[in-house]
């Protein structure tokens, strides 16, 4: 059917695109209606954040590696006859030397434009994504996103953005410390810079939820439901995170792989992860962490939309 005719009808295949320093994230969405589901979800393990955060630009092997990446999404966007098309790029991006020059490959290649996106935008974006899943309303909540190269911290009141903060630790940035009191030492600074933002802004006994998005934190509630028998990947309690670290940090990476049933990709930023969850949880007093199944991507779908819809289904 043709784009014109799709819109016409109110029926349209929107495609999301969410670059960040650890992997390529894109979603398809078909939205018909006052609805839209999501239908197609495609990672490409990227790892951009491995040479910028070291110095500051992306090797030519990553340049092509993503180009590469991005052409097959093209192809996909074709195969699914998508309408439109966002695309954003985070940390990563934002501290790369040579990222425009990317961006400007790409999109001479494939015609899809990247927008590289401060944290604050990508707060607010998660946020919106996070409300369509959860209820906000009367409710003061912090909303943490743990990326491959910063953390958004975002506190939310009644379904308002009180305040948004970007903060510089990410998983694939933790990994440039090669042991376990380096690691730990990087988290309680970053731990306290977290605190001093949530207390300028609000009183710590308030926050009546915690919400984690991140590719990391839907993997610790898969965890949970698979690993550990439990009902629902959509949450974890405190004692559950406290013994996922104990039990992790003494695991070796082809354990993780084995046992956790982790892809390459996922098994040595899981640890950092799941520590700079426990630590907030820890110092906030939070007995539990609500792990809804969206994200970046997911708002930047519900930004192309004129109007909020009445449903959105993900994909499992």
């Amino acid at each position: 059917m043709p784009s014109y005719l799709r819109k016409v009808q109110n029926f349209e295949i929107l495609a999301a695109i969410d670059l960040g320093s650890n992997a390529l994230r894109a979603v398809i969405a078909r939205k018909k209606g006052n609805e839209i589901e999501v239908i197609k979800s495609f990672r490409e393990p990227l790892r951009l954040g491995e040479d910028v955060f070291k110095d500051g630009l992306i090797s030519p092997e990553k340049m092509k590696l993503t180009e590469e990446a991005f052409i097959k999404l093209f192809h996909l966007f074709s195969e699914y006859n998508v309408t439109e098309t966002r695309a954003m790029a985070t940390s990563a991006m934002r501290e790369s030397k040579n990222g425009q020059i990317l961006a400007d490959n790409i999109a001479r290649y494939t015609g899809i434009e990247i927008e590289t996106i401060k944290g604050d935008l990508e707060a607010y974006l998660i946020c919106n994504a996070v409300k369509g899943q959860l209820n906000l309303k009367k409710k003061t909540a912090l909303l943490m996103d743990i990326g491959g190269g910063s953390t958004e911290l975002t506190i939310v009141k009644n379904e308002i953005v009180v305040a948004a903060q970007s903060f510089n630790v990410g998983t694939v940035r933790l990994l440039s410390y090669k042991n376990q009191d380096e690691l730990e030492n990087k988290i309680s600074e970053e731990l306290g810079k977290m605190l001093s933002f949530i207390k300028t802004n609000i009183k710590i006994k308030d926050i009546k939820m915690m919400i984690g998005t991140g590719g990391n934190l839907r993997r610790i509630g898969k965890i949970r439901k698979k690993i550990l028998g439990k009902e629902t990947s959509q949450l974890a309690l405190f004692s559950e995170i406290h013994h996922m670290e104990e039990s992790i940090s003494s695991m070796s990476y082809v354990d993780r792989i084995r046992r956790l049933e982790l892809d390459q990709n996922r098994a040595d930023v899981i640890l950092p992860a799941i520590m700079l969850t426990h630590h907030l949880m820890h110092a906030l007093k939070m007995d539990k962490i609500h792990l809804p199944k969206v994200g970046l991507k997911e708002g930047i779908i519900l930004s192309m939309l004129k109007t909020p819809p009445t449903k959105m289904i993900l994909k499992d």
